[in-house]
């Protein structure tokens, strides 16, 4: 009699893990060869009944599994409470004493990640200061190179100044002696009119001979007077020569001058740009690798450097 409730039992619990789940899981099988898949004609009366009753029945199995579920189940929800609180409560105190430790090494970690950036940021102010002080020394040496052409510029123009009034003089005394000479012939020439006027008052008798010599003479005077005024031309023209090649050959000497000049001083911008920018780097180098011993001949030579450079 007692051999198929063992047996029973033992599919039972092969059915499920939960013991006490054991009942239900025996009759789960049963339930769903009589119920599954069974379709009730509750638009009968029979058929109504059918399928409340065997509603009740599967009811019934389900609030027991669950009265069952919350009985079985409070001794270990009691326990997993007092688990959880009592690792609370141990967490509490392990953090307590955990948190001064991790408040200090943060607080360290902050200070070291702190003075690395002051020190980058202390870096990168100093090579900004430097530029400045490199690009404020360009400026000047460019400020002189411009004063110095400024006044090169005012010298060839004062220069110029002096050239043309030295022409302009050289004209107006040409012109004067051209006024002269011109008034001269006039003069000769209104003495020979008159001389001839008075000739022909005289002698009109001989008026056709001395007319004769008359004009020869004027013709004379006349190749004279050319020729004087040719002989002025030509010393004209020679002079505004002579001052036009002496004008030409200063501005070529004073263009040359000051190219040269302007390539001198060009080159000492940059000699000095290029100074400033090897000591820049220099300094750099001495700063980032100063504590390095492979270094040292390198950082020797720099110092040695440094102190010829001063």
């Amino acid at each position: 009699m007692n051999a198929p409730a063992t047996e029973q039992m033992d599919v039972a619990v092969s059915l499920t893990p939960i013991a006490e789940y054991s009942k239900t899981a025996a009759a789960l099988a049963e339930l769903a060869t009589k119920y599954k898949g069974v379709l009730f004609d509750v638009s009968t009366k029979e058929g109504l009944a059918a399928a409340i009753k065997g509603r009740a029945e599967l009811r019934g199995y389900r609030v027991a599994l669950e009265n069952t579920r919350k009985l079985i189940k409070a001794p270990a929800l009691k326990r997993a409470q007092e688990i959880d609180s009592e690792a609370r409560r141990i967490t509490a105190e392990l953090e307590a004493l955990e948190t001064p430790i991790d408040d200090q090494i943060k607080a360290d970690e902050r200070r070291k990640i702190a003075e690395d950036e002051a020190k980058v940021k202390a870096e990168a102010d100093r090579l900004a200061a430097e530029d400045a002080a490199r690009k404020e020394a360009e400026q000047k040496v460019l400020a002189a190179q411009r004063a110095e052409i400024d006044r090169q510029n005012a010298e060839l123009a004062e220069r110029k100044r002096q050239q043309d009034a030295i022409e302009a003089d050289a004209r107006r005394k040409i012109e004067e002696e051209q006024r002269q000479a011109r008034a001269k012939i006039e003069a000769e020439q209104l003495a020979a009119r008159q001389e001839r006027d008075r000739l022909e008052a005289e002698a009109k008798a001989k008026r056709d001979a001395e007319e004769a010599r008359i004009k020869a003479e004027q013709a004379a005077e006349a190749k004279r007077l050319r020729e004087s005024e040719e002989k002025i031309a030509a010393e004209r023209r020679a002079v505004e020569d002579a001052a036009r090649k002496e004008r030409e050959a200063q501005e070529e000497r004073e263009r040359v001058a000051r190219a040269a000049e302007e390539t001198r001083l060009r080159e000492i911008a940059r000699k000095e740009s290029e100074l400033l920018d090897a000591r820049a780097m220099l300094n750099v180098f001495a700063e980032r690798y100063g504590a390095l011993a492979e270094f040292a001949g390198i950082l020797k030579a720099i110092e040695a450097w440094r102190k010829a450079a001063k």
